[in-house]
């Protein structure tokens, strides 16, 4: 027997069975950077926070304070269940946003270069994706490449230097890379 004493104002009809988690939706644009999801036990310290905070006074089925086991068991007997009430429905389903980091890099043909053409490239690309944080690397003898960098707005990530060592095939050696950064 399931307990539900703490989910006393929860709606309390029997579920009719199991549901399989939802495929991931993507939503129509502009908000095509969410999407839908089953909830997995990695949402749960969110819900605790979320259900602990101001919220929590405004929704009427939660129990407060709430807990990762409350969030264990509604997971476990309401979030996946279709009930008689509600046909066809599924308890809960998460918004989430794609991820925002990305790793930028790029190379020029040499009859391209100096000509400030990847500068301009590398901003084109940076609008295509609002929100999100770009890390980029640079070796310490590119100063072109680092030029491109600053001039899309990139910072220098002071300490975070570092040194690839390359592979014989390419010529072999250690080379210096500095690490830069953006917030689009």
């Amino acid at each position: 027997m399931i307990d539900t004493s703490k989910f006393q104002n929860m709606h309390q009809d029997e579920p009719r069975g199991q549901l399989e988690p939802i495929p991931e939706t993507t939503l129509p644009s502009p908000f095509d950077d969410y999407f839908l999801s089953s909830l997995r036990p990695s949402d749960f310290p969110r819900l605790v926070e979320l259900y602990n905070s101001d919220l929590a006074f405004i929704l009427f089925s939660p129990p407060y304070p709430y807990t990762l086991n409350d969030a264990q068991w509604f997971n476990d007997n309401r979030a996946h269940t279709r009930f008689p009430s509600y046909p066809g429905t599924q308890e809960a389903w998460v918004i989430r946003s794609k991820s925002h980091d990305g790793m930028l890099g790029y190379f020029l043909a040499p009859e391209f270069r100096g000509k400030g053409i990847m500068s301009m490239v590398v901003a084109e690309v940076l609008k295509k994706f609002p929100g999100s944080i770009f890390d980029a690397e640079a070796e310490v003898a590119n100063l072109s490449s680092q030029k491109v960098l600053e001039k899309c707005g990139f910072q220098h990530v002071e300490g975070g230097g570092f040194e690839e060592t390359w592979p014989a095939s390419k010529g072999g050696g250690v080379r210096q890379l500095l690490k830069f950064v953006k917030q689009c």
